[in-house]
């Protein structure tokens, strides 16, 4: 037992029940494991629940400066489904051949990631996987004498707004959440600015370091238009609700899914 292998054996058996029930309610032990041999990792499932209950444990201890006390189980985000409702791929390519206007810039295909607006379409690789500055005002004063600073602020803020317009949604909020409208730059506003910045972060963080690393894992048809794994954003673990499950904690009765897992990358990050 590679992760959890301190609990006892009463203990570890309720803890791979409730993840049957959280994540396979239809499936038995079988989704994950060889009955032939339980300790083999011939499934990509098991390979994949491993690697969830590392990053369980790394958000629960890691990141309480986003997920507080409350934490995170399995069902947070899966809910009795075996993929999560809400997950994210990277966009295809625009087909270019009808288009006479040029380049579309991922814009003018109104999507359901961007609230069915006219603004970028994935502004989740940019900010959930990269770490582009998100931002609405330029950085000079001036658009310069060929305007490139202001075309470039002017492309910023509308990938920033199509995050914003997700990160609304996603909790059933509007702007005043956790901004300051008379100055939507300033700090001096609603606490949950702060929370949200931990939690931009918090996300980028399991992407890149859980749940990217399992793209060879994963079978083709688990696996996007690009051929990337199914990611996590807001509407995750928040579907709709301002907190998940309007705060209902389910860690403090699973508290083996909040110990510190033996390495914990990006700790230091989490904590600055």
């Amino acid at each position: 037992v590679q992760v959890l292998g301190d609990l006892s054996v009463a203990q570890f058996a309720r803890t791979m029940v409730s993840i049957q029930s959280w994540i396979a309610p239809g499936a038995d032990c079988s989704y994950c494991h060889n009955l032939e041999n339980l300790a083999e990792d011939s499934k990509y499932t098991k390979v994949v629940a491993r690697k969830m209950l590392q990053m369980t444990q790394h958000v629960n201890s890691q990141w309480k400066s986003h997920v507080k006390e409350t934490g995170v189980t399995c069902w947070t985000c899966h809910r009795g489904q075996a993929v999560p409702a809400e997950v994210w791929f990277k966009a295809p390519p625009q087909d270019l051949k009808s288009n006479f206007i040029g380049d579309l810039a991922e814009q003018n295909q109104p999507a359901k990631s961007v609230g069915l607006a006219s603004l970028p379409y994935d502004p989740f690789t940019p900010f959930l996987l990269d770490a582009y500055p998100i931002r609405v005002y330029g950085n000079e004063p001036l658009p310069g004498i060929d305007g490139a600073n202001n075309r470039t602020s002017i492309k910023q803020a509308e990938f920033t707004y199509g995050l914003m317009m997700h990160m609304s949604t996603s909790l059933g909020v509007n702007c005043t959440y956790c901004h300051n409208t008379r100055s939507f730059a300033s700090w001096e506003g609603p606490p949950q600015r702060a929370s949200a910045w931990y939690g931009i972060r918090m996300v980028r963080d399991i992407n890149n370091n859980y749940i990217e690393p399992l793209t060879s894992v994963f079978p083709a048809n688990r696996k996007g238009e690009l051929g990337d794994v199914a990611k996590t954003y807001c509407a995750t673990c928040h579907q709709g609700a301002y907190k998940p499950m309007y705060g209902a904690s389910m860690l403090k009765d699973f508290p083996e899914l909040a110990a510190p897992p033996a390495a914990a990358p990006a700790a230091a990050a989490a904590t600055a």
